[in-house]
């Protein structure tokens, strides 16, 4: 039984090592495609921690679409006014990189953003600690941005959200709510109140 298990295994790395593509230019243009993609990408974050927009012509096409919840919004002076406002409304603003992959034409970036509100145009009062988690997909052709679409963590969100007292019974009710569809109807209320 060990030799049939080993011989079994020694043909399927073998089989996996035959099939395994060594086209060397092919890898190295893919992965020259990922290294300016993440070039590009630290890039933009960069752009929205320091409010200098400058850069960002030769990266993102004009035309650019920005998929939002609230909408479309179009065009990358759009998105520059969008990133220099997001600039002034945290401080201290940090935009951490954590994994990204390129696949064809999208590049995904798994990114740490964290920074203090400056004022309460974000939802939140100021001086609010944000820490939150997300995943920017970017489609790119002719190497330059042409659509964003942006999924933040909700656990992260509604986080920040709990700060803000005037949301606090709107959290209470989405809890209730969860914990109705979840079958929970009979446990105890949960907190939503953040505690640092």
């Amino acid at each position: 039984m060990k030799s049939f298990l080993f011989s079994a295994v020694t043909v399927m790395l073998c089989l996996f090592i035959s099939c395994k593509d060594t086209g060397t230019a092919n890898t190295a243009s893919v992965n020259s495609d990922n290294e300016k993609n993440r070039a590009n990408s630290k890039e933009i974050y960069r752009a929205i921690e320091t409010g200098d927009v400058t850069k960002l012509d030769s990266i993102i096409d004009k035309d650019i679409v920005d998929h939002g919840d609230m909408g479309d919004m179009h065009g990358i002076d759009t998105l520059k006014k969008l990133f220099v406002q997001y600039h002034n409304q945290v401080k201290d603003l940090k935009m951490e990189p954590i994994a990204d992959a390129t696949d064809g034409d999208y590049h995904f970036t798994y990114f740490r953003m964290t920074g203090t509100a400056a004022d309460a145009s974000m939802g939140v009062p100021a001086g609010t600690k944000m820490d939150m988690t997300g995943v920017d997909m970017v489609k790119i052709k002719d190497g330059k941005a042409t659509e964003h679409w942006g999924f933040a963590q909700g656990r992260d969100m509604m986080k920040m959200m709990s700060m803000n007292p005037t949301m606090k019974p709107c959290m209470d009710k989405m809890m209730e709510m969860q914990n109705k569809m979840n079958g929970n109807m009979n446990t105890k209320k949960q907190d939503t109140t953040t505690h640092l």
